[in-house]
């Protein structure tokens, strides 16, 4: 083999490892961004420094094409929840207008989010 032939088989096979690395990154990146709604319906508690709290229920079910949510003795902002989306790090309560009032990402089991006042609120997955 001349060293143009050498020069072209190992530029060839570089080029094939790129491009299965940037593909197994965006793949990876996508896994992230593909959060459902499976993975969050249910019954959570959402708390705010020293307070109560509230029960908020997600479910899978759509209503005016947006996954529905029920509050239970919300008050404040979190009083207008009415629906829920996933987003790519987590999920997003909304009022009746689609309206994100709050965004919440998980860490280590628990969602933490902040309202547009700068509150912070943590929300956990009740067990029944």
């Amino acid at each position: 083999m001349t060293g143009s032939v050498l020069m072209s088989t190992f530029a060839s096979r570089t080029a094939t490892r790129l491009l299965v690395i940037i593909a197994a990154l965006f793949a990876a990146s996508g896994a992230d961004a593909g959060l459902g709604p499976g993975q969050f319906a249910g019954r959570w508690v959402i708390q705010s420094g020293g307070t109560d709290g509230c029960t908020i229920e997600l479910l899978s079910e759509r209503s005016g094409g947006r996954l529905v949510a029920r509050g239970k003795g919300c008050k404040g902002t979190l009083a207008s929840v009415r629906a829920w989306k996933p987003v790519p790090r987590g999920l997003s309560l909304l009022d009746k207008n689609g309206t994100a009032i709050v965004t919440f990402e998980p860490v280590r089991g628990i969602l933490f989010g902040r309202l547009a006042d700068g509150t912070l609120v943590a929300m956990r997955r009740i067990h029944d």
